[in-house]
C-alpha cells in the first residue's frame, strides 16, 4: 500500500514538474524563412526546435484571410511547397511530409537514394526537384495519389547551383537558381540569376538572365505573372536593396521592375502568393511577419511592401490535449495501484499458512515467455500511443515509428543522433520496466503471463517475488536486449543451468508455469 502511494506521488510530481514528456518549444526567429502559397492558402515557416530536436513551426492564411498556426515539425526541411490546403515538406533524406489540418504524415522517399532541394505545387499535382546519389538531376511528380520519377534531361552542375527554388508558371515547372558569376576583373564579384524549364516533356536551359543579384532569389507565381524577389548588389557605399523583377515569355528573361518601396528587412526574406496578391516574410522577434506586396501599378510605379503583421500574435491553435490529459492518466492508474494493492493485502490476510514443502517448480516453456513478451509490447505500444497522440503530437502523427524503421532499413545513421527518438526509446524502456516491475511485483505476472498460465517466482523456494526482485528483474531489460530482440537473455537461457536469463540469474529468480497449469500428477 505504501509502495503505491510512493509511485502516485512521483508521477504526480514528475507530470507538475513538466519532466514526463517534453512539450514544444516558442519559435525563434532563425536564419531561413519560407512562404509557399496557391489559389486559397499561403503557408509560411521558420526553423524552431523542441528540447533539442530541430524542427520547424508553420503558419496558415486561409481564403478569408485569418491566420492561424498550423504546429511544429520536427526535421531539418530542404524544400517547401503549397499543396491544397496544407503544407508539403521534403527532407534531406529525401522522405517527405504532408502538414496541415489533420494529423501531419511523414511518409518514405518517394525517389531511392537521392536528396531534393525543390518543390511546387502544380494543382492538384505537385513537382519535386533533386540530386541522387551519383549528382544527377531528378525530377520528381506526384499525381493521381502516386510518385514517378526520371533523370532530367538537362546539363547543370549541382556545386555552382545555389537557393534552388521551383515554381510552376505559364504551363511550364522554372528552376531558379543564383550561379557566381565570372569575374571580368579581380574587383568584380557578385551572382547571377540562371534557369531552365521543363515544357511539354522537354528541359531547356540552363538560361543566363541579365539580373544580378546579392542574395537568394525568391520567386512565386499567380497564374499571370511570375515574380522575383532579390537583393541588388551594393553600389558604392549605398547598402544593398530590394528589387521585384517580373519573367515575360516574349524574350524569355527576367526584367526589374524596379526597387521595392517601403521598409524591407536587411534580413532573410521570403515570397509568396495566395490567390492573386503577393506576400513579403520575414523573420521577427516570437515568429515570423508578413506583409502584402503590391505590384506597380504603371512604368513609374515602383512596387511597394506594406506593414509587416507579426504572425506570433494572431490566434494560435492548440495541438493535443495538455498537461491535463497526463495527469487524468495519472490519477487513474494510482486508483488502480491503490486497489490492486489493497486486494493483495486481503488476499494475504485471508490465505492460510504455506505449506511447509513447497510445491515443485516448473519452468515456462519458451514459447510461452515469447508470447508472453509480444501480448505485453503490444498492450504497451498501444497505451504509449494514446497518450502520445493526446501530449505529443508532433511526435505521435508523423508515424513515428514506421519511419524509423523506413530509416534503419536505408542506412540512415541520422537515427541515432535524433533527439526524439532517444526521448522516445527512454519513454518505452521507462514504461517497460515500470510496468513489468508493477505487476510482478503485486500479482507476481503481467497480462501476456497471465494469458500465457506463467508466472515468476523467487528460484529459492518457490515463494512469490519481493519487490526488488521484481524490479530488479525488469530494470535489466535492457541487457538482456543487447543487441537486439532478447539475443543475450535468450543465450542465457539456453545455455544456463536453469533456464534463466540475466536479470532472473541476478534477481534470483525465475519464470515458471502456474499450479493451475502444470500437468497432474500421476497416482
Amino acid at each position: 500500500m505504501r509502495f503505491a502511494f510512493a509511485m502516485l506521488g512521483l508521477a504526480v510530481a514528475l507530470a507538475f514538474a513538466g519532466c514526463v514528456l517534453p512539450q514544444p518549444e516558442s519559435p525563434a526567429a532563425g536564419p531561413w524563412i519560407a512562404a509557399v502559397g496557391n489559389l486559397n492558402n499561403l503557408s509560411v515557416a521558420i526553423p524552431a526546435s523542441m528540447r533539442g530536436a530541430q524542427g520547424f513551426v508553420y503558419w496558415r492564411r486561409d481564403a478569408q484571410g485569418l491566420w492561424r498556426d498550423g504546429g511544429f515539425g520536427q526535421g531539418d526541411p530542404a524544400a517547401f511547397a503549397a499543396w491544397r490546403e496544407g503544407l508539403l515538406v521534403f527532407f534531406p533524406s529525401g522522405r517527405y511530409g504532408l502538414f496541415g489540418p489533420g494529423r501531419p504524415d511523414v511518409r518514405p522517399s518517394p525517389v531511392p537514394a537521392w536528396t531534393p532541394v525543390a518543390a511546387c505545387e502544380d494543382g492538384l499535382a505537385a513537382d519535386a526537384f533533386g540530386w541522387d546519389a551519383s549528382g544527377e538531376p531528378i525530377h520528381a511528380r506526384f499525381e493521381d495519389d502516386q510518385w514517378s520519377w526520371r533523370r532530367a534531361e538537362v546539363s547543370l552542375e549541382r556545386d555552382k547551383m545555389l537557393d534552388v527554388s521551383a515554381v510552376r508558371f505559364a504551363g511550364r515547372l522554372f528552376l531558379v537558381w543564383r550561379e557566381e558569376a565570372p569575374r571580368l576583373t579581380e574587383a568584380a564579384a557578385g551572382y547571377r540569376l540562371r534557369f531552365v524549364y521543363l515544357d511539354k516533356g522537354r528541359w531547356s536551359g540552363p538560361h543566363d538572365s541579365r539580373l544580378r543579384v546579392a542574395s537568394a532569389p525568391r520567386v512565386a507565381a499567380d497564374g499571370r505573372r511570375l515574380a522575383c524577389l532579390f537583393q541588388k548588389p551594393a553600389s558604392g557605399d549605398a547598402p544593398p536593396r530590394w528589387a521585384l523583377a517580373a519573367y515575360a515569355t516574349t524574350d524569355e528573361d527576367w526584367h526589374e521592375m524596379g526597387e521595392v518601396a517601403g521598409e524591407m528587412p536587411p534580413g532573410p526574406v521570403a515570397l509568396g502568393r495566395c490567390g492573386g496578391r503577393f506576400f513579403v516574410a520575414a523573420p521577427g522577434e516570437g515568429g515570423p511577419r508578413v506583409a502584402p506586396l503590391e505590384w506597380p501599378a504603371g512604368p513609374r510605379e515602383p512596387p511597394r511592401v506594406a506593414e509587416f503583421t507579426p504572425l506570433a500574435a494572431t490566434e494560435r491553435r492548440p495541438e493535443g490535449g495538455g498537461d491535463w490529459v497526463l495527469l487524468l492518466g495519472v490519477a487513474i492508474l494510482g486508483l488502480f495501484l491503490l486497489g490492486f494493492s489493497w486486494r493483495r493485502t486481503r488476499d494475504r490476510a485471508g490465505a492460510p499458512a504455506p505449506a511447509a514443502e513447497p510445491a515443485a517448480l516448473v519452468p515456462a516453456p519458451l514459447a510461452r515467455r515469447a508470447a508472453a513478451v509480444t501480448i505485453d509490447y503490444l498492450l504497451l505500444s498501444w497505451v504509449l500511443t494514446l497518450l502520445t497522440r493526446a501530449i505529443w503530437p508532433a511526435m505521435a502523427d508523423q508515424r513515428f515509428w514506421a519511419d524509423l524503421m523506413d530509416r534503419l532499413m536505408r542506412g540512415d545513421t541520422g537515427v541515432y543522433t535524433d533527439t526524439p527518438i532517444l526521448y522516445m526509446y527512454v519513454i518505452w524502456v521507462l514504461a517497460v520496466v515500470a510496468y513489468t516491475a508493477l505487476a510482478e511485483g503485486l500479482f507476481g505476472r503481467t497480462l501476456g503471463k497471465h494469458l500465457m498460465g506463467i508466472e515468476v517466482r523467487s528460484a529459492q523456494g518457490g515463494v512469490p517475488v519481493a519487490w526488488w526482485q521484481a524490479v530488479a528483474r525488469n530494470a535489466l531489460r535492457v541487457v538482456d536486449e543487447f543487441p537486439a530482440a532478447y539475443l543475450a537473455g535468450l543465450i542465457s537461457i539456453l545455455i544456463g543451468p536453469k533456464p534463466q536469463r540475466i536479470g532472473d540469474r541476478l534477481a534470483r529468480t525465475m519464470v515458471v508455469l502456474r499450479p493451475s497449469r502444470q500437468a497432474p500428477a500421476e497416482a
